[in-house]
């Protein structure tokens, strides 16, 4: 798997919800084909932050690229190029399914190879039953395996919202790995926890709200049809 991740520019992004702003004045960069991290307490905006640098949160001003595609006017293109593997809420695994009945249906909606799934499935370390209901792996299993399902199309970067929540010590450095065995493909991967791991990471930390403000993005998955 060899993939060309997208860079990140922005300048004095804010964004606002239907309760007011979430974050403001926001400078960051982040390399392309990179692990960066959201880091912040919950409410603090990082998912919100999230779906900003992937188009699917608009800004109220500053200036942000990805890659060339300058938004909002190449938002559609961006969302193409940044695929949500879990973003909370609203883009999670159907806990009701049965893995194999996941990764058919993103074989249907995504047009991938049964082999590229296997690929993603390797290349995050997990082998699971496919019998299983997704609800009944555990937490870190669902959340590599809705990585894995979203990397075997082949995106240029990757949403992993909230990764380390519920998760033990020992599963959070076992996912944390897994993002870093993407991040080495080259696609670039943006995820969200209270605390950043050590080593090779980009932090983005964002500064404490008083509450978490709900907000109005883009279906998570219009784009995900080629």
């Amino acid at each position: 798997m060899d993939v060309d991740g997208v860079s990140i520019l922005a300048r004095g992004i804010a964004a606002k919800g239907p309760e007011g702003v979430v974050f403001s004045n926001l400078d960051l960069q982040v390399s392309a084909g990179a692990l960066a991290v959201v880091a912040g307490p919950g409410g603090s905006g990082r998912t919100s932050l999230l779906l900003a640098l992937s188009g699917r949160l608009p800004l109220i001003t500053g200036y942000l690229d990805v890659s060339g595609y300058v938004l909002p006017e190449s938002a559609r293109v961006v969302r193409k190029l940044i695929r949500p593997a879990r973003v909370r809420p609203g883009c999670e695994l159907e806990p009701k399914h049965r893995v194999k009945e996941a990764i058919f249906e993103r074989r249907l909606i995504s047009r991938v190879s049964a082999g590229a799934v296997e690929d993603a499935l390797d290349l995050v370390g997990l082998d699971p039953d496919r019998s299983a209901l997704v609800g009944d792996l555990h937490p870190a299993d669902q959340l590599l395996l809705a990585v894995a399902l979203t990397i075997a199309g082949g995106p240029a970067g990757i949403l992993v919202d909230d990764v380390d929540v519920g998760l033990p010590l020992a599963a959070q450095s076992r996912v944390w790995s897994a993002l870093h065995e993407v991040a080495r493909t080259g696609t670039t991967v943006l995820a969200s926890a209270a605390e950043a791991p050590a080593g090779d990471v980009e932090i983005i930390p964002l500064p404490p709200r008083e509450r978490d403000w709900s907000t109005d993005v883009f279906d998570l998955l219009e784009e995900d049809a080629p």
